[in-house]
This record gives C-alpha cells, sequence and structure tokens, in this order.
C-alpha cells in the first residue's frame, strides 16, 4: 500500500524505527505528529530538495523545528546557517542516513 509522497507504507514504517530521534539535532520526537506541537513532532524530512520525493533511500524523520529552519535548501547549504551553527548541526554531527545522502549524492550532484 502506498502511503505518502508515493512511499509505501512499510518503507515510511521502517524509516521511522530506524529515526527514533531527529536525524539532525538527536531530539527525542513526538509520533504521531501533532499539530499542537509541530516543533517537537516527527515530521517527514525529504534529504533531496527537489523531487521526486518517492525514494526511501532520500527520506528521513527530522523534528519539526529542523525541517521548518531547513526548508528547500541543500543540506550542505543549511549547515551554513545560524541555526545549525547554534545547534551544532553539520556532517560530523547528523545522523548516518543524512551523511551518507550527503556525502554520496548531493555532493555529487
Amino acid at each position: 500500500m502506498l502511503g505518502k509522497y508515493g512511499l509505501k507504507t512499510e518503507d515510511l514504517e521502517r524509516v521511522r524505527l530506524r529515526d527514533e530521534t531527529c536525524v539532525y539535532c538527536h531530539k527525542k520526537m513526538i509520533y504521531p505528529y501533532n499539530p499542537n506541537n509541530r516543533q517537537d513532532s516527527a515530521t517527514i524530512e525529504h534529504l533531496n530538495h527537489l523531487p521526486p520525493w518517492d525514494n526511501p533511500k532520500t527520506i528521513a524523520y527530522c523534528c519539526g523545528s529542523c525541517n521548518s529552519s531547513r526548508g528547500p535548501k541543500k543540506i550542505r547549504d543549511w549547515f551554513k546557517t545560524k541555526y545549525c551553527m547554534e545547534k551544532n548541526i553539520n556532517i560530523n554531527t547528523v545522523a548516518k542516513p543524512v551523511k551518507e545522502y550527503v556525502l554520496n549524492i548531493e555532493d555529487k550532484l
């Protein structure tokens, strides 16, 4: 069965179980999503800043605060922002799926 963004429901669940904390700031997230506490809720993060978004290898879960801060920026560009500098978010501190995406895909675009 297909879930959000054309991804299989089981792929989304596998990613959610892998990403128990935000892949960027490592905050424990609220799941399921709570619109009354968006900043702490688990949100689907598209590591690729442009479509297509239907590849389970390019999604992760991050907190609403990080997702909102990043917006449509490339991850390396986002690392240079005040938000990331203040929270010490960089290539060395992010979770493995983000690091692998940046090094193996984004850096080659």
